[in-house]
Order: C-alpha cells, then structure tokens, then sequence
C-alpha cells in the first residue's frame, strides 16, 4: 500500500471512529449505566456487575445497554482499522528494513490485539446479560480480565505513536545531517 493511500484509510478511519465513539458513547450514557464503563468493565466481580445490571433492569434501560453492545462493534472495527493504518504509516517514517520500521511495523500487528480483546469481552457480556441476575461468577473475571488486555494494548499504541513520530522524525532528522553535501 503507498503512503498517501495509507494516509487517506488512517484518515477515514479516524473520522469513522470518531463518529462510532459518539455514537458509543451516546448509547451507553442513555442507558444510564451507574459507573463509567472501565469502572464497569475492570470491576473482576460478579457480585457488583449483577447489581449494575440489576439497576438498569429497574431502571428499564437493560435494552438500550445491550444494544450499547452491538453499537461497541463499530467502534472495534474503526479502532481496528485505525491503530493498524496509524502506526503503519508511522512506520513510513523509518527507512525500509530499520530496526525502527521493524518495531512499528511489529506494534501495528500487536495493536490489533486491544479490538480483538474488545470483541471477545463483548461476547462475554452478551453472556452475562442472557442471564443478568444468575450468570456464573466466574464469567466476570473472564470479562474483567480480557478488558485489562484491552485497555493495556490501547495504552500500548497510545504510547508507541507519539515515540514512534519522535523517532522516526529524529532518525530523518539524524539522516539528513548525516548525508554527503554534493560537491559543487
């Protein structure tokens, strides 16, 4: 892929993704979820989650959170898509075969990770909310463990765009002063 169609995917899906967030975010606060949802999500207890459950039931909000489920999915796909295409093309910064290039090129697969994780902690809550009072308790640490993965390779490709573009731009920096003047 070139880098100006590199480019145009990591703009469009940031645009995506910032429309998904909105709209995420949008569902989940009308669903009126009692706890900010990494609140919720990195709870490791059962007991708590079926009260939070428990609470939108009473509330008559428990159709709009599962809903808030399937809405998450967008957000997974244009996260997916937007680590991969920023961090490649971050990676473009570097010259080809690079230790630096190599190493964003290896945190661009790994941030795949984090939405996969999202994906697959979804398909636990779509468990626990078949049956929000009685699920097994062990299913909230399977949940709360896959959102710590989640959270802990979102944190990873935070970190490593802002190094990469430092890197990369001191490498391209570095190369230039380096570089043989022409003779005149």
């Amino acid at each position: 892929m070139s880098t100006t169609t590199l480019a145009v995917v990591a703009g469009v899906s940031l645009a995506l993704n910032l429309a998904a967030t909105a709209w995420l975010n949008a569902s989940y606060a009308a669903s009126g979820f009692p706890v900010p949802y990494h609140e919720a999500q990195l709870s490791f207890d059962a007991q708590q989650i079926k009260g939070w459950y428990a609470f939108l039931i009473e509330k008559g909000t428990l159709g709009v959170y599962w809903q808030t489920q399937f809405i998450d999915f967008a957000f997974i796909a244009t996260v997916l898509v937007l680590h991969v295409s920023v961090l490649w093309l971050v990676s473009r910064l570097f010259a080809p075969g690079t230790r630096g290039r190599r190493w964003m090129l290896g945190v661009a697969a790994l941030s795949a990770i984090a939405p996969l994780a999202d994906a697959a902690e979804n398909a636990v809550s779509f468990v626990m909310l078949a049956d929000p009072s009685g699920f097994a308790d062990g299913l909230a640490l399977v949940y709360s463990s896959l959102a710590a993965v989640k959270f802990a390779f979102f944190t990873m490709a935070y970190l490593a765009l802002p190094v990469g573009v430092v890197a990369g731009l001191w490498q391209r920096w570095a190369n230039r002063l380096s570089a043989p003047t022409p003779a005149l």
